[in-house]
């Protein structure tokens, strides 16, 4: 009977495996053992959408769930509302349990609270309470299993440790990473003690704490990033948290020789965005935003002005910090998030399109166009959009000269399902080295000024790695949605799931 074990790190990125290399004997030893294979991620490449898409072989159109986290949280009422009903039964290890396999899975993302499987599963909640005695920055997370009494028989907490996504300022980076450990440490433990008392076909543990930390400390460890600041008390603190993942995972393996290994993560990790291309202002340039104010009404224009003095005041004096910390107070969260991401000084009434924030303020490369129909005025729908598309594809830096568009496309030529009207009009991808920006009357090209506080961003490139399975790969290239038929197949698990990706073993 095949035995599988899946080890999921969220933002665990592959060219920091072969850079630490030498620091990483279980990591390099799985490197070798496995056939070279380069995994996508979806697009929003974000945590909840990847993790879903992994967990159904869905794409985002098809499952729904594209919520995303941001430094200001901007939908976290909505998060904290996630229902997995929309999922359950749909899961890898709901297929196996149908199948008669048995299954023990722990802390799924976004899977909360947990279900009836045949086997153990172990949900851990999506919202944060503070730890009693804990630091400021440190919080507990809700821990519940099925069947419940399990809980007890197997002496499971209550809560768990969990380090918040939340910056806790410079002073405090080295400190949370250390708690992070902890936190790493310890649902290895569970999973190690779980996964030799119980009979299972089918282990699935999940841990997501690396990428609160590469957020933070990106910066302090990329000399290639123009912020780096030299040799410094942070620079090895990404290298220590790999170290301690390549640990737990050398422990899990060695614990169960016999079973076939996958490590993944939902995307990769690295230098986030330095400049901004400022989008909304483009579609004011192109007629299509119109901008509150006047020559007789100038108050507008001025408050967008006084924005981007302030920002880079902020900026270049590495205040970040302390706007961050402002922004928690509820009398001024709102004023210091619309520093980042307003549209506040736009007229909606007149704008026909305008740059989405679907995917957070996160001067990320990804990002979308909504149109308001309603004030297309007679201009038709698909001519717009594929002027849009024209006009964007061909977008060049006012400099240089250089593309600043990696592709953009329509919404339906992306994804295709029930929910893709969850997806802006029009979705693209600006070139490395750019991230988006919402600002109006400035120039095309700015700065991201949400770098200093997260420097480390997500990328589309993740990490695949198979030990020990007998077939060889018919591809070496997947993305998200093969994942589960995958992990299905190395099982020896059949049948007509609705995915829409496919076993990379055929």
């Amino acid at each position: 009977m095949p035995r599988v074990m899946v080890i999921g790190i969220d933002s665990l990125e592959p060219t920091l495996l072969r850079r630490f290399a030498p620091d990483l004997p279980n990591f390099t030893r799985l490197r070798r053992q496995s056939p070279k294979i380069a995994l996508k991620c979806i697009f929003p490449p974000d945590s909840i959408p990847a993790w879903v898409s992994i967990h159904t072989g869905l794409n985002p159109a098809q499952h729904g769930l594209i919520h995303v986290f941001d430094v200001f949280e901007t939908q976290w009422q909505d998060i904290l509302s996630i229902d997995p009903s929309v999922f359950r039964g749909r899961t890898f290890w709901d297929y196996a349990t149908q199948a008669g396999k048995r299954v023990l899975v722990l802390f799924p993302f976004v899977a909360f609270p947990p279900w009836e499987v045949n086997g153990l599963m172990v949900g851990r909640a999506m919202g944060d309470r503070r730890r009693d005695g804990g630091s400021p920055w440190q919080t507990e997370r809700e821990l519940k299993a099925c069947p419940t009494e399990a809980q007890k028989q197997y002496g499971l907490p209550p809560f768990l440790k969990e380090v918040s996504g939340k910056h806790p300022g410079k002073n405090n980076l080295a400190a949370r990473t250390l708690e992070a450990h902890e936190e790493i440490r310890e649902k290895a433990g569970l999973g190690l003690k779980l996964s030799t008392r119980l009979e299972w076909d089918l282990f699935f543990i999940f841990f997501g704490s690396l990428d609160v930390v590469q957020h933070s400390l990106w910066r302090y460890m990329d000399d290639n990033d123009p912020t780096y600041p030299g040799p410094n008390p942070l620079q090895n603190l990404i290298r220590e948290t790999y170290k301690v993942f390549d640990d737990v995972v050398g422990q899990l393996v060695d614990q169960h020789p016999d079973a076939t290994v996958v490590v993944l993560s939902d995307h990769g990790h690295g230098m986030r965005p330095t400049k901004t291309v400022n989008i909304n202002e483009l579609l004011r340039q192109m007629g299509l935003l119109a901008a509150k104010g006047h020559r007789l009404n100038p108050v507008p224009r001025a408050m967008e002005g006084l924005k981007r003095a302030v920002l880079d005041f902020v900026h270049e004096r590495e205040l970040d910090y302390w706007l961050l910390a402002l922004g928690k107070a509820p009398l001024v969260s709102s004023a210091s998030k619309g520093l980042y991401m307003s549209t506040a000084s736009i007229d909606m009434d007149r704008t026909v399109a305008y740059l989405s924030s679907f995917a957070g303020a996160k001067s990320y490369s990804h990002g979308g166009i909504e149109i308001i129909r309603e004030n297309l005025n007679g201009t038709d729908y698909e001519e717009l959009r594929s002027r849009l598309i024209d006009d964007l594809g061909g977008l060049q830096h006012p400099d240089t000269g250089s593309d600043l568009m990696e592709w953009v496309c329509r919404r339906e030529d992306l994804y295709s399902g029930p929910h893709i009207s969850q997806f802006p009009d029009l979705v693209f991808e600006l070139s490395d080295g750019y991230g988006v920006y919402w600002g109006i009357h400035t120039p095309l090209v700015g700065t991201a000024y949400e770098h200093n506080l997260a420097s480390g961003g997500h990328k589309k490139d993740a990490v695949f790695l198979v030990s020990g399975a007998e077939r060889r790969p018919r591809k070496d290239q997947m993305t998200l949605m093969d994942v589960a038929p995958t992990i299905l197949d190395l099982l020896g698990v059949e049948g007509d799931f609705g995915f829409d990706g496919a076993s990379i073993f055929g």
